[in-house]
């Protein structure tokens, strides 16, 4: 509990409530608070990356590629970020801007609308 920042756990079901609650300090909790809030400032910071068309959308070139772009990567204009099959046509997604990728939203090899956000970036 201790290592997740967590101080009291509970369930609850119709035959049972089980209450588990540790001792705790303010400082267990600190260094955890301060990164989720750092995450969050830099999640409401981002801007998304939408894709143009409809498709199924694919993180590297081949199955058992390594992805064009991970989390935490910094990208240059130009760069391939991801592939949105349509209708047999292998698009290339690039940047449009220099990034960095904080969250990849879409899922490899499953279908994407028009207008869907397939990355949550910040732009550099």
């Amino acid at each position: 509990m201790k290592a997740e920042g967590l101080a009291e756990l509970e369930f609850d079901s119709d035959i049972d409530k089980i209450r588990i609650k540790r001792k705790t300090d303010e400082a267990d909790f600190a260094p955890r608070q301060v990164q989720k809030a750092e995450k969050e400032a830099e999640i409401v910071e981002a801007d998304s990356i939408k894709s143009p068309l409809s498709g199924t959308f694919y993180a590297a070139s081949k199955h058992g590629m390594t992805p064009y772009v991970s989390v935490g990567d910094t990208v240059d204009e130009g760069t391939t970020l991801c592939i949105v099959e349509a209708m047999k046509v292998m698009n290339e997604i690039k940047a449009d801007a220099k990034y960095k990728i904080i969250k990849i939203l879409a899922t490899n090899a499953k279908p994407v609308s028009s207008g869907e956000a397939l990355f949550l970036v910040k732009i550099l």
